[in-house]
Order: structure tokens, then C-alpha cells, then sequence
């Protein structure tokens, strides 16, 4: 399954908390801007992210 990301809510690797956190980013876990799409250091800002399921 390919999943195009376009908001950080969409993003499978962001951690749905008080706030929102970046599980990609460096440094770990850094705190998301909920006014924001995509954050201009968002390391899949120009790439898709493919997610297969484990059997």
C-alpha cells in the first residue's frame, strides 16, 4: 500500500498526542505545529511512504 502524505495528520509515523510529535525527525520526537501542513523540516516532504503489511 503506498500512502501519499500531504498533512502530518495523515502521516503514519506521527505520534497522535498532546501535542502532536514527529517520530522521523532529528532530533526524536519533535513537537508539531497543528496550524502547519507539512513543516518545512519534515524528512517526507518530497517523498512517499510505503507501508506493507506483515503476514
Amino acid at each position: 500500500m503506498i500512502i501519499v502524505v500531504r498533512k502530518c495528520s495523515d502521516c503514519p509515523f506521527c505520534s497522535q498526542g498532546e501535542p502532536a510529535r514527529c517520530n522521523l525527525s532529528t532530533p526524536k520526537h519533535r513537537p508539531l505545529d497543528p496550524a502547519q501542513d507539512r513543516p518545512t523540516w519534515c524528512p517526507l516532504r518530497r517523498e512517499q511512504a510505503i507501508v506493507r503489511e506483515a503476514s
